[in-house]
């Protein structure tokens, strides 16, 4: 196998990587709201906010 074919893999592996954690993100995102409501997932990004600063 040559460098090139390695590095080319490796950054398929990370682009895929990336995408496939946009994905989970969004999916916590909408099971979020769906269960707490809009409302309340924000009120508490505010607190986590507020309390890092």
């Amino acid at each position: 196998m040559s460098i090139t074919f390695l590095l080319s893999l490796v950054a398929l592996v990370a682009v895929l990587a990336l995408i496939v954690a946009i994905f989970i993100g969004g999916i916590v995102y909408v099971v979020r709201m769906r269960r707490q409501g809009t409302e309340a997932t924000l009120v508490g990004a505010r607190k986590r906010r507020d309390l890092r600063t």
